[in-house]
């Protein structure tokens, strides 16, 4: 069970967003590491930090603080709603203030498929609860394999020990109690066909 839960947090889908973007940012063999400065890169990820970790921490400990929600672990599906709202919010505002740099277009069809991710993850949970931690590393390995045909290919290793990471994921969340089978499964089909479809969808929209 300690195992089960120090994996929890480690792999906790609020890390999503900025991972996601530290990938695309820091990827020597692209094109896009030579686009932006290095200043620039470390800019962009702590603001990554700031608004899709900090941020949702901090009102989630508010909402804690004010008894809205019963503790940070979330185990009930209407506890999660209002913190996977303000979530939305300021993914979809790092992706507003993003845009405003004229960043090439794979980072900021990341940073879509950031958003859309949240989003998604969000409707489910407004009528099921589903497995966010399973959204969120099936959502990593998706835009991992599609950049990996748009961009640069990834290392096989990186592919492995995302497979792997799944799998101690979801035991995990079933050692905990958090989830059941089915919410694991549906949790990370649904987020790697999310983020793999809309990463090739948004590059193309972002021309």
């Amino acid at each position: 069970m300690r195992y089960a839960k120090i994996i929890s947090y480690l792999t906790h889908p609020i890390f999503t967003s900025t991972l996601l973007l530290a990938y695309v940012l820091f990827q020597k063999e692209s094109y896009v590491y030579y686009s932006i400065t290095p200043a620039g890169r470390i800019m962009f990820l702590i603001l990554s930090i700031l608004l899709t970790i900090g941020a949702p921490v901090s009102s989630i400990a508010y909402l804690v603080y004010k008894k809205q929600v019963e503790n940070y672990y979330l185990y009930h599906r209407k506890e999660r709603i209002i913190p996977m709202a303000i979530t939305v919010a300021y993914t979809f505002g790092l992706f507003y203030i993003l845009q405003r740099f004229n960043l090439p277009r794979p980072v900021m069809a990341t940073m879509g498929v950031a958003v859309i991710g949240v989003a998604s993850t969000l409707i489910i949970t407004l009528f099921w609860k589903i497995s966010a931690h399973m959204m969120g590393i099936a959502g990593i390995t998706g835009v991992v394999l599609a950049l990996s045909q748009l961009l640069v290919p990834a290392p096989l290793v990186l592919i492995l020990l995302l497979f792997i990471l799944t799998g101690m994921v979801g035991t995990a969340r079933l050692i905990q109690n958090s989830h059941n089978l089915r919410q694991i499964l549906v949790g990370w089909v649904l987020g790697f066909s999310i983020s793999y479809v809309s990463m090739f969808y948004l590059v193309d929209l972002t021309i």
